[in-house]
């Protein structure tokens, strides 16, 4: 058996609740039903029965309507938009159908009318349209990577910003690149975040923010640190987070500031504990000599302004290290330079290395014109270095040799300059360190390995 044809009536209350506008009038331009959404272009009521169109629908309209209508009766439907004012004098944007109605060998028995409302999509588009163009230019000067990423398909859904400079790839790698490629981007180390963040944000409000560093792989193999900040976004009918939304900034230069602050710090704390370690040996063996304060006082003085001077030269090098010339320089300033021969290729030591070899030409010096080849009217000191290589290393040479002054004799006891020479080239320069005292004169001579540094320009 077929189906029973729906009634009219029936019709007519189905489309009661339409969205859009019906207007049902017969051949002889008499309504015989006008929906609720028709309302605002009719004169009277909806449904507006045996009323003649002329005088129930909203003149403006029914001036674009009569050829159109005419045209059905025709058996022609017609299909046209146009802007129009409705009865409030709003302007309303419409896509009208006319089009004939028909009952079965009776021909075309009436016009139907459907009119939709374009007006409130249009502007809805046109706020989308904007808001898209908005939003692309924040995406063109953000220095973030902006994304909403789906944690149900494991994959970014949207994808935006400065993301090149983020993770080294376009938009459109990361969204073809889906989940596999981000976890691929984290670092094993750091992935553990995600779930943490998580964790918290499903405790936590919606808008408040979350954020953690870690590292991604860059197209070239090395990692950077960004720091990833995300709310959520969306949250199924369970309470779970099922979207957040992020935004990531490369920090990694700063994250590299931090750590070479950190080991900066350190070595501050280090030299200067080197330093008042320094100081306090000098102090110590100063005091232990037999001589009067006031030339305890000034050898104490001078070997200060000798460790001063030497951290003056560093100081002028990051502390990175010395030149050799420039210790020896600096080191002898105080002294007869006139009768001091330096010569040597320019070598650069270690910053540790560096303060003992100043403090030991300090104490050659001073012994020397006190006692040695500086402390008459002839003599003079030849001061000599040299780096050869021996087996898979590179030692560092240096020779203190005087001559012309008095006759030398070894001392009863060992003072200061010494134990300086003795114990602070083992410990300093992991070297030994001959003192010879001849009758022509002292020579001293110090084997190192030699640790180049890096220049300050060089980083």
């Amino acid at each position: 058996m077929g189906r029973a044809p729906i009634d009219r009536a029936s019709l007519y209350r189905m489309t009661d609740a339409a969205p859009w506008g019906a207007l049902v009038m017969n051949a002889e331009g008499v309504l015989d039903y006008a929906n609720p959404a028709f309302q605002r272009w009719l004169l009277k009521p909806a449904p507006a029965a045996d009323e003649a169109a002329e005088s129930v629908v909203h003149p403006p309209l029914m001036d674009v309507l009569r050829e159109p209508m005419a045209k059905a009766l025709q058996g022609e439907q017609t299909i046209f938009e146009l802007t129009l004012d409705d009865r409030a004098g709003e302007v309303r944007h419409l896509r009208l159908q006319v089009a004939p109605r028909a009952a079965g060998n009776m021909g075309v028995t009436g016009v139907v009318v459907s009119l939709y409302d374009l007006t409130d999509a249009q502007a809805l588009d046109r706020v989308a349209r904007a808001n898209r163009e908005q939003l692309a230019r924040v995406n063109s000067v953000t220095p973030s990577a902006n994304y909403l990423f789906d944690f149900e398909t494991g994959s970014s859904i949207w994808v935006g910003g400065n993301t090149e400079a983020v993770y080294g790839h376009t938009v459109e790698e990361l969204i073809a690149g889906g989940g596999d490629l981000v976890r691929r981007l984290i670092h094993p180390d750091d992935f553990h975040h995600v779930g943490r963040r998580l964790a918290y944000l499903a405790q936590r409000p919606d808008g408040e923010v979350s954020e953690f560093e870690l590292r991604v792989l860059r197209p070239d193999g090395t990692y950077r640190w960004i720091l990833d900040r995300a709310v959520v976004f969306e949250r199924n009918a369970n309470g779970r987070i099922v979207k957040t939304l992020s935004a990531a900034i490369d920090i990694d230069e700063r994250k590299r500031a931090e750590e070479r602050r950190t080991l900066l710090i350190n070595e501050l704390n280090h030299r200067v504990k080197n330093t008042l370690a320094a100081v306090q040996s000098i102090a110590r063996q100063t005091l232990r000599s037999e001589r009067n304060p006031a030339e305890m006082s000034e050898i104490f003085t001078a070997r200060l302004v000798s460790l001063s001077a030497a951290h003056d030269i560093l100081t002028r090098e990051n502390w990175e290290g010395a030149g050799m010339r420039e210790i020896a320089q600096v080191g002898l300033a105080p002294f007869d330079e006139t009768r001091i021969t330096v010569s040597g290729p320019e070598v650069r030591v270690t910053a540790r290395a560096a303060i003992a070899l100043s403090m030991a030409l300090h104490e050659l010096a001073t012994n020397a014109t006190k006692y040695g080849g500086l402390s008459g009217d002839v003599g003079g000191v030849a001061l000599t270095w040299r780096t050869r290589r021996e087996d898979d290393r590179v030692l560092f040479e240096l020779e203190w040799r005087e001559f012309g002054g008095p006759p030398v004799a070894a001392p009863k006891r060992r003072g200061f300059g010494s134990r300086l020479l003795s114990q602070g080239v083992r410990a300093d320069l992991n070297g030994v360190a001959e003192l010879l005292f001849e009758p022509e004169g002292v020579i001293c001579r110090i084997t190192a390995p030699l640790e180049t540094p890096p220049r300050p320009d060089q980083g």
